[in-house]
Parts: C-alpha cells; sequence; structure tokens
C-alpha cells in the first residue's frame, strides 16, 4: 500500500503554516501557506496528480506569491501613521516642561515623570526649577532651563 496525499493534507498544511505566520515575526511563512492553498486546490481539482507536480505547484505558487505580495506588504508597512515614537518613549518627551524633584549637580540629577525616574544631564539648577527636555542620550534626558 502507498501513501496517497488527499488535498486536505495540504490544506492542513496551510494553517499550520498561518499559524506558525502569526506567532513568530516577519511575513514568511503565508507565502508558503498560500502555496499549499493552492496545491490544495490544484490536487482537489485534479485528484491523480503526482507528489512531484504537487510539490513544484507548492514551490511555484510560494515563491511567485513571495515576490508579488511582498512590494505590497512593504508599501503597507511604510504607510503606517500611528505613534511615532511609541516604542521611544524618551523620545516623547522632548520638548515638555518638567519640575525638578532633585537638584542637578555637577551637571547629573533626577526627575520624576508619571510613573518613572528618569536620569537627567544639564546646567546646575536647584530643585523645583522648571527645565524642558531638549534631547534624549539612551535612557538620560538632556535638559535646559525652561523660560
Amino acid at each position: 500500500m502507498t501513501f496517497q496525499v488527499v488535498f486536505w493534507y495540504w490544506w492542513a498544511l496551510a494553517a499550520v503554516l498561518l499559524v506558525l505566520e502569526m506567532l513568530l515575526p516577519g511575513v514568511v511563512f503565508l507565502f508558503l501557506a498560500v502555496g499549499a492553498l493552492a496545491s490544495g486546490a490544484v490536487l482537489l481539482a485534479v485528484p491523480g496528480l503526482s507528489l512531484e507536480l504537487q510539490l513544484v505547484i507548492f514551490a511555484v505558487v510560494a515563491v511567485a506569491s513571495a515576490i508579488a505580495l511582498r512590494p505590497t506588504f512593504r508599501r503597507l508597512q511604510q504607510g503606517r501613521t500611528g505613534e511615532p515614537a511609541m516604542n521611544a518613549r524618551g523620545e516623547s518627551l522632548v520638548g515638555k516642561i518638567v519640575v525638578l524633584d532633585a537638584p542637578i549637580l555637577n551637571g547629573r540629577g533626577r526627575i520624576k515623570l508619571g510613573d518613572g525616574s528618569w536620569s537627567v544631564t544639564g546646567p546646575d539648577m536647584v530643585a523645583g526649577a522648571k527645565v524642558r527636555v531638549r534631547g534624549v542620550d539612551g535612557n538620560e534626558l538632556r535638559v535646559e532651563p525652561a523660560p
């Protein structure tokens, strides 16, 4: 008795690939899933298709879908508006005016913003002075006296 590939095997493989696409970063498994769906559809239409031809269909459709859909995905990614500083928390603070909780001594101090505490660098100032965040160096804010 020989092993016979049934169309739904390809569709089950496509489902597994789509789950992997959702769980892992990047857009790779989507193209493989499209190839598996196409192979299953062709096998459903032509039941006696050889395994070699099924694999060729899978490979050709997967590569063709990658070539055809990759530019569309890139355009969609570039077109995202959203929050430009979403993953750069310090960048979202640039320009804000805050009050120093502790003095800046020898160019270094700390401020509290929201639920966090930040290291700051800038000219020496007393606690309670208003400062403007003018930049970010890693996890340290550069401040200047606020007008």
